[in-house]
């Protein structure tokens, strides 16, 4: 929030209604400086530009009016625009330091680094008492062009100079959280903090950051906190609510979700959310009612549609469920968890050649995904084709070497299919080193009475 003088806002007020009656009144360069920074800083680029043109037809020969045409020009996207503007600037202000300090933030606008720190560079040789400043809108400046290492550099040197700034712990905090420093973000929002503990904005962010490193209870402290200092800070109860998703505190999610509710009843999202807390709760009818709700709002809304198939499936309406995952394919394409409940509920109803049409597309992309390959294999094992689901399981685990489970897999599939010798040795491999994983073996493979010899190997190894 800005805080303006009588001056500044008299001098505002004045020239809007100097417009609205289509009239003219006198103001000097100093008061349109502060009429063009007044709307800059209240982001208002459109009347902040009009206003510049206008005090450059009055004007034409003042460089601090036509430095805010260039500063108006970078945040409008025209970089280059501004650039021409600065390089006349240059051959008659060659000692003024805003000139440099803005063809360098036009250059880095531009892709143009290198050059855009010989001109900050200049612009810092020439800043004297505004070196401050200076230093810190050359950090801002690679902050927007996402170099945050190189912004951090200049953040410092600001914080050298001025060490009792504590404002300066929210830019930190924020460099670092962009350069996946979680545990340096999180120390300086929380030394902002020690100077304004009331910032329900650093609480919200600190929250945000424990969620990013699975700190999902102190994440939630941070959104009480936000929202006790901000009752209606929305976007606290939502990520909350979120939180106690993760942590499947469902009814608590689902109070919070209204909560949020309350505050922005257009949310198709929270309702979507609401209806897979109620999934997971296994209470199908509400889950499907607030899935319908969130449909109601946004038919768009992939998510919802997906919610109300996997509902359907539940139910047996199968039908109905590829219906729905096929809008929500249609939304979202090739969403990996959309297409394998899709072919799962393809193999509720027995139709197992679709179902293994969407897996032969699925491992194209998803071939780490070891629950996917799995998944494939049985199809054909459920088709009686041991011989294809062996081989898939081989494949599997050139992708996923590591995954004990699919060794279990691979042995009863090399028995089924009458491949005694080598899927013993596997089977006696994996027992050896992981006999507690033994059930996965049990799930594919139903043991003979009367072979003994299996039944040996595994007594050697596991015991129940």
């Amino acid at each position: 929030m800005f805080w303006y003088d009588d001056e500044v806002l008299s001098s505002v007020n004045r020239y809007e209604e100097m417009l609205k009656k289509r009239t003219r009144y006198f103001f000097d360069v100093h008061e349109f400086e502060d009429i063009i920074d007044y709307y800059l800083d209240t982001r208002n680029f459109a009347k902040a530009s009009f206003a510049a043109e206008h005090a450059n037809s009055i004007y034409p020969t003042a460089t601090s009016i036509k430095l805010r045409m260039a500063e108006i020009l970078i945040d409008q996207g025209e970089p280059a625009k501004a650039l021409n503007i600065l390089n006349k600037l240059a051959r008659i202000e060659s000692e003024d330091y805003a000139v440099h300090l803005l063809r360098g933030t036009a250059l880095n606008r531009m892709g143009k680094p290198r050059e855009a720190q010989r001109q900050f560079e200049k612009a810092i040789s020439l800043a004297d008492e505004n070196k401050i400043a200076v230093l810190y809108n050359i950090a801002i400046s690679f902050e927007n062009i996402k170099q945050y290492k190189v912004a951090l550099k200049y953040f410092m040197k600001v914080q050298q100079m001025d060490p009792e700034n504590y404002y300066l712990h929210y830019d930190l905090a924020f460099c670092y959280e962009r350069m996946e420093q979680y545990d340096k973000s999180i120390e300086h929002y929380h030394k902002f903090l020690d100077e304004d503990p009331f910032s329900e904005h650093v609480w919200y962010n600190l929250g945000i950051l424990y969620n990013k490193k699975e700190d999902n209870e102190k994440a939630l402290e941070a959104y009480d906190y936000a929202i006790a200092i901000a009752p209606k800070y929305s976007s606290a109860y939502f990520n909350k609510a979120n939180t106690l998703s993760l942590l499947d505190l469902n009814v608590e999610a689902i109070n919070t979700y209204l909560d949020f509710l309350d505050l922005e009843p257009d949310s198709a999202a929270a309702y979507c959310y609401i209806g897979e807390c109620y999934e997971r709760l296994e209470i199908c009818d509400m889950a499907n009612i607030y899935y319908m709700k969130s449909i109601v709002l946004d038919d768009k809304f992939a998510d919802a549609w997906f919610g109300k198939g996997v509902i359907n499936s539940m139910n047996g309406s199968y039908d109905l469920a590829i219906e729905d995952f096929e809008i929500a394919l249609s939304l979202n394409e090739d969403n990996p968890e959309y297409m394998f409940s899709m072919a799962a509920t393809y193999e509720l109803m027995e139709e197992y050649e679709k179902a293994i049409e969407i897996f032969k597309i699925l491992i194209q992309t998803e071939a780490e995904n070891s629950t996917i390959w799995d998944a494939f294999a049985q199809t054909y094992g459920k088709l009686g084709n041991f011989e294809e689901a062996r081989n898939i399981i081989r494949k599997a685990l050139q992708n996923n070497p590591k995954e004990v489970f699919l060794y279990y897999r691979l042995a009863a599939f090399l028995l089924l299919n009458n491949e005694r010798i080598e899927g013993m040795t596997i089977l006696e491999e994996a027992l050896k080193d992981y006999p507690e994983e033994c059930n996965y073996f049990f799930e594919t493979y139903e043991i003979d009475s009367d072979d003994y010899e299996l039944q040996a190997v595994i007594k050697k190894y596991f015991k129940s």
